[in-house]
């Protein structure tokens, strides 16, 4: 592909996307509360489209394409898993997150547990806990750019996250959560129409059709087909962290507080529902298509690179900017919710000092995620559930702040103790009794959170036991 060709495709979809900021900070008033949930005021459909966005990164047409080439089917049992288990948390909790951001006028995830538990240091270490396992996440993104850049178009990789860093960093400090939800409103269409757009193409074009597509598949592939390709215990250690993404990664349970009503809340759900499916089957889909077209590819996170250099240059652009945008949609949610979290946690100053030392700190996080990717970690699927495996440590809490018996010991106690079993289980590369470490940093969380919750006193002003949730 073309470098001029990529440039000018990547300027123009910069430039549509400033414009669009431009409107964004019209609209945009004073306040960290407009600048951080766009005060409450998101309708349904830009609500789930920056809720795909923010979700489905490089992850899905870089990671878990290269995934499905490599395990076939099962990977999308992986993927599928999270996709029902984020649906029906977001069912059930999403309306209770909602009504509980609303009447306690809380801004961030890690602010509901403070006001919860009754505890300013646990939103401290929520902060920066989540700061710890999200940078990984963050560089994960910078990485599927710089690999599609530099396998399509020979732009180098330095430069190519660096434009990427770029680019967050003027949609996010231009409006903060409104130019982010208007831009992943763009950002969502351009990934899903340009992904069948290839999947069409390289089925009937490259493959003469799906009967044909399967018949390969079937004669020649047949192991891809089979659930069993993937390690039963390492479908479990992958699916796990994930089927509580929804509730432990703070850039998503920050949706929660951003629509304007509970309409718009439950048609957020429902789009993304539609959304996350058909997105799941299409880069299923190429996986499997890539197999049959290439099977000899070495390494499987070249494999949408590999694919796109085989179909026509403009569709090959069209694919490469959506993925582009996906990864950029991704990286603004995590900066500019972690911005809110340490603005709200730790900056206790004025609104308009609040309001620079966000846009700061947004810039900090965002040069941190992008020089811990230019380490280029080899394996995207595996980093990225390695962010997620580390913060279920945060999922009892959140799941307790129902639970009238717990608390802010048990939170406090669970988070430290999960975040260290999933932290030193990883950098010793030790999966004991071959579980994986989400699953022991679960067990660790939960078993944490139940006992020191039963063994010490809950707050005396239990606020939201009065509160009747619908």
């Amino acid at each position: 592909m073309s470098k001029t060709l990529t440039i000018l495709g990547i300027l123009i979809w910069f430039v549509t996307g400033c414009i669009i900021s431009l409107f964004a900070n019209r609209k945009t008033g004073k306040g960290i509360s407009e600048f951080f949930i766009a005060n409450r005021k998101i309708n349904g459909f830009i609500a789930a489209m920056t809720y795909s966005a923010t979700t489905y990164s490089s992850f899905m047409m870089v990671g878990l394409v290269g995934m499905v080439y490599v395990v076939g089917v099962s990977a999308f049992g992986f993927e599928i898993t999270y996709l029902i288990s984020t649906v029906l948390l977001l069912l059930y909790f999403a309306p209770k997150y909602w009504e509980l951001g609303k009447r306690y006028n809380c801004i961030t995830p890690s602010e509901l547990l403070s006001k919860r538990y009754e505890s300013n240091s646990l939103g401290k270490i929520v902060t920066v806990f989540s700061f710890i396992m999200l940078i990984p996440y963050m560089s994960v993104q910078f990485m599927g750019i710089g690999y599609l850049l530099e396998g399509l178009a020979n732009i180098p990789y330095i430069l190519g996250t660096f434009i990427a860093l770029i680019v967050i960093l003027t949609y996010t400090i231009w409006a903060g959560m409104r130019s982010v939800a208007w831009t992943d409103a763009l950002q969502s269409l351009i990934m899903l129409i340009s992904s069948i757009l290839l999947v069409f193409f390289i089925i009937y074009v490259k493959l003469d059709g799906f009967k044909n597509f399967f018949s390969i598949l079937e004669t020649e592939h047949s192991d891809l087909l089979s659930a069993s390709k993937m390690p039963y215990l390492k479908f479990i250690g992958l699916s796990v962290p994930w089927m509580f993404f929804a509730l432990t990664n703070p850039q998503v349970s920050q949706r929660m507080f951003i629509a304007r009503d509970k309409k718009s809340l439950k048609n957020m759900i429902i789009m993304f529902a539609i959304f996350g499916f058909l997105y799941t089957l299409i880069v299923v889909s190429l996986g499997l298509a890539a197999k049959c077209l290439f099977p000899a590819v070495s390494k499987s996170d070249t494999v949408t690179s590999v694919l796109l250099s085989h179909v026509p240059m403009l569709l090959a652009l069209i694919v490469l900017i959506s993925i582009v945008a996906a990864s950029v949609s991704t990286v603004n949610s995590i900066t500019l919710t972690l911005s809110s979290m340490f603005t709200i946690d730790f900056f206790k100053k004025s609104a308009k000092k609040n309001l620079f030392l966000a846009k700061l700190t947004i810039v900090f996080i965002a040069i941190i995620a992008y020089l811990f990717s230019l380490k280029r970690f080899d394996v995207i699927v595996e980093l990225s559930v390695m962010s997620s495996a580390g913060l279920l440590a945060v999922a009892p809490s959140y799941i307790g702040i129902f639970w009238k018996k717990s608390t802010k010991a048990g939170a406090i106690i669970s988070i430290l103790a999960g975040g260290s079993v999933a932290i030193i289980m990883y950098s010793m590369g030790q999966f004991p009794l071959g579980i994986w470490p989400g699953i022991w940093t679960a067990i660790v969380s939960v078993i944490t959170f139940i006992f020191f919750s039963l063994i010490t006193t809950k707050p005396q002003n239990m606020i939201f036991e009065s509160m009747k949730i619908e």
